[in-house]
């Protein structure tokens, strides 16, 4: 046998010894948890739901009268587990009392959507979509070179996407979150979606119990981040708008994004990013994920508490509506430090909204009070002067 031979049978010799004594791989987790806790403020607010749905009479009404708060918190809780759900499943999450929602909030496992019959081709009376989107980015007082990148949706329907298309996929960007594993709850849900108390903490110990999961239980220390105060900050003589906030202390980065219409019909959409590949995902993002799009320049420095909105932006659509993302830390914790039979993630971040050139609701606040002390003006803030300002019905 050849010394090569020889080599070459000691090296498979090697490589099948490693592979018959290589520690076998850690079982994955039995169950996973998942809690999103998000402060919202700025346009709308005060009607967020539970987790960021449908507001319930008393917040239409608290709106209505002006006494909406100016900010609200919402929670997205998620049990998954590889442990099929029993005929009738249950699960809870014991909650600090400084949550001031009573003990618990219950993981209910929600029904299975009907399948849906799929059709094929056009449905009647269909017309190719019309129009275009015009593509902005960039904080400063003038739209860089090359913009805006333009998007005809005629071209879009006939296979033509242009580069600035895929941009816009990652606004939606959702979590992946496994809703058809064997056992499954969530809250809010249709047995419960009360909203978070303004003044509600998740500070303290949390534990996850259900008949479908091993027992989950962990200890936070952190707490919903605070509002970011998103307001416009006055018009500069070109016409580009100072957009100014309050930075939150745990605030990993911001990206803002506006969307609009001009005068013509032309959809307009515009982004802090600095460039219209990388439009920013409005969801939670990873530390490091934010710290890497920071140092690209696609996301704003946890510092910045201001950003100018474009003239060509702001005259093009001067009622469009601007949202603000402050991404924010996670807590991950587990059973044990190997092969552990439960996970959970905590994942926090602070969002924001406005109506270019409306009052934000703090000052629209302030003016209702000023207005109460007036003997001959009691009118307050309320919804009539929120349709005002965002379609422009003169006042009476």
């Amino acid at each position: 046998m050849s010394k090569i031979s020889i080599l070459a049978a000691g090296v498979c010799a090697a490589a099948f010894g490693a592979a018959v004594f290589a520690a076998p791989a850690a079982p994955p987790p039995i169950a996973n948890y998942w809690v999103d806790a998000a402060t919202t403020s700025g346009f709308g607010a005060g009607m967020m739901g539970a987790g960021g749905g449908r507001p319930n009479m008393s917040q239409i009404m608290n709106m209505m009268s002006g006494n909406a708060p100016s900010y609200a918190h919402t929670l997205e809780l998620r049990l998954a587990s590889k442990t099929k759900a029993p005929a009738a499943p249950s699960a809870n999450h014991l909650i600090p009392p400084g949550l001031q929602m009573g003990p618990s909030l219950p993981l209910v496992t929600p029904q299975a959507a009907k399948p849906v019959k799929e059709t094929y081709g056009m449905p009647p009376g269909y017309e190719k979509p019309k129009g275009r989107m015009l593509i902005y980015w960039g904080c400063g007082e003038h739209a860089g070179a090359g913009q805006p990148t333009i998007i005809d949706f005629a071209k879009v329907a006939a296979g033509q996407v242009p580069p600035g298309m895929a941009a816009m996929a990652n606004v939606a960007r959702m979590a992946n979150v496994p809703r058809s594993a064997p056992g499954y709850g969530e809250w809010p849900n249709t047995k419960d979606s009360r909203p978070v108390p303004a003044s509600g903490s998740l500070i303290g110990a949390h534990k996850i119990e259900g008949n479908y999961s091993p027992p989950i239980g962990f200890t936070l220390g952190q707490d919903f981040m605070p509002a970011l105060n998103l307001r416009e900050a006055g018009a500069m003589p070109s016409g580009a708008v100072r957009l100014g906030w309050t930075p939150a202390p745990t605030a990993t980065g911001y990206a803002l994004t506006m969307f609009g219409a001009a005068q013509n019909g032309d959809v307009l959409a515009w982004s802090s990013s600095k460039s219209a590949s990388m439009a920013p995902a409005l969801d939670y993002l990873p530390p490091a994920e934010v710290k890497r799009l920071v140092g690209t320049g696609h996301v704003l420095a946890p510092t910045t508490n201001q950003c100018v909105l474009p003239a060509e932006v702001a005259k093009a659509s001067p009622s469009g509506m601007i949202m603000m993302i402050g991404y924010g830390p996670e807590a991950y914790f587990a059973e044990a430090p190997k092969a552990p039979k439960w996970t959970a993630k905590v994942r926090f971040k602070s969002t924001a909204s406005l109506m270019l050139g409306m009052p934000d609701m703090g000052e629209a606040g302030d003016r209702s009070t000023q207005q109460q002390q007036q003997p001959k003006k009691k009118k307050r803030f309320g919804i009539g002067d929120v349709l005002k300002g965002a379609v422009g019905i003169p006042g009476t």
